[in-house]
């Protein structure tokens, strides 16, 4: 999971290529998982855009509220807390600065295994160890 709270994810993707010749602001690639060309599509948003908003993908809201609701505690934890689940290798808290000089902003990621199956080198372990329910 990405987080991108300050500004909106669509402003910094519109900021970013609003200059084009056709003078028409981009849209943001949505993927129909009810479709059959959805695995295509989603590969050319990877491809052209880097990111994609997914609909019709059977997960209900409430757990969706609930991921978003533990990310924005996991990303306004304090950045040692953050670090105890990094670095990113393959799972893991990482964080950088976007644009060839850092022009662009911040962001924080959070690399999760969804197998859910405990993991002696994963250390996002240590991030969840009081409440591990929280990340299943």
């Amino acid at each position: 999971m990405v987080a991108i709270s300050k500004p909106p994810v669509e402003l910094f993707f519109l900021k970013q290529i609003t200059n084009n010749n056709n003078h028409h602001p981009p849209t943001i690639p949505i993927i129909d998982l009810s479709k059959t060309e959805s695995k295509h599509l989603l590969v050319k948003a990877c491809q052209d855009y880097g990111f994609f908003k997914v609909v019709n993908h059977g997960v209900p809201l409430k757990f969706i509220n609930k991921l978003e609701s533990e990310a924005m505690k996991f990303f306004s934890s304090p950045l040692s807390f953050k670090q105890k689940a990094g670095p990113p290798d393959p799972f893991g808290y990482g964080n950088k600065q976007l644009g060839q000089n850092g022009d662009f902003g911040w962001v924080e990621y959070l690399l999760l295994n969804l197998k859910g199956e405990p993991d002696r080198n994963n250390p996002t372990i240590s991030v969840c160890e009081d409440n591990p329910q929280e990340f299943q």
